[in-house]
């Protein structure tokens, strides 16, 4: 028996009960179609170990979550980021003169300073749904006097028609009249912005470019 991606003589997950398949599986595919990806090779690393973990393993199969990884790489890269939990995120959205219970939605959430970063992450970029969810989410955040400077971000790592990973630019084609038009309308705005995975390194940047004022008052 064999596992389903190089490592798996390595993959914790693997000895017991044996693959049933993860993420990395279809992850591993885009590390190698960006070998010269020193970032990538990173997020892959911390995503290989979330997987092989058998404590994540315990169901039957399936995607493991990549925000975690994602989160784990920013805190490294960008140190005085700050983790937020979701009991500090907790607001009220104001909904024709009555104050309504909000809770934020997404996949990671950082700070400095007080300016928040939210990024939503997913396995499969250009799913409609997906896509619609986090502009909606993302606007919603914008209503909150408290997140009107945040910065919210979205992550699509692959598709079945982007196999070795999404970047921006598959976001942006204007071929791709389902996704397109949202995602074009919503950038205008200024409440989210798209990225995909292979422009973590991009991302980074644009993060610490956003943020760095914040980190040189503290």
């Amino acid at each position: 028996m064999v596992g389903r991606c190089s490592q798996w003589e390595q993959c914790s997950s693997f000895k017991d009960p044996g693959c049933k398949g993860c993420g990395f599986q279809h992850f591993e595919k885009i590390i190698k179609a960006h070998d010269d990806n020193y970032t990538l090779r990173s997020l892959g690393e911390k995503y290989f170990k979330r997987c092989s973990d058998p404590e994540r393993r315990k169901g039957t199969g399936g995607r493991i979550a990549l925000d975690e990884p994602i989160k784990k790489l920013l805190l490294e890269r960008l140190p005085y980021l700050r983790q937020v939990s979701a009991s500090e995120l907790k607001s009220k959205l104001t909904v024709k003169m009555e104050e309504v219970d909000f809770k934020p939605k997404y996949d990671v959430a950082l700070e400095a300073n007080g300016k928040y970063v939210f990024i939503e992450v997913k396995g499969y970029g250009d799913n409609t749904n997906d896509i619609l969810s986090a502009i909606t989410a993302a606007q919603l955040l914008k209503e909150i006097p408290k997140y009107k400077s945040s910065l919210y971000y979205y992550v699509g790592s692959s598709s079945g028609k982007y196999p070795g990973g999404m970047k921006r630019e598959h976001l942006h084609d204007k071929t791709r009249l389902k996704i397109y038009p949202y995602v074009r309308w919503a950038e205008s705005k200024g409440f989210i912005k798209f990225y995909g995975i292979v422009d973590i390194n991009p991302l980074l940047e644009e993060i610490k470019r956003r943020t760095e004022c914040q980190n040189s008052t503290s």
